[in-house]
């Protein structure tokens, strides 16, 4: 059940962080850094589920 809350509170907080990055603006390195974040999260958490 620990697992299920922790992922559960894991893809709560990648939404409320993607909404913050829909404001940015196409080019900033915020973003970019932000994008970079996702992407090595998305591949961990892939990595978990295997």
């Amino acid at each position: 059940m620990q697992t299920k809350t922790f992922l559960l509170t894991l893809g709560l907080g990648m939404a409320a962080g993607g909404a913050a990055v829909l404001m940015l603006p196409q080019n900033s390195a915020a973003k970019k850094a932000a994008q970079k974040a996702v992407d090595t999260m998305e591949r961990s958490v892939g990595k978990m589920m295997q």
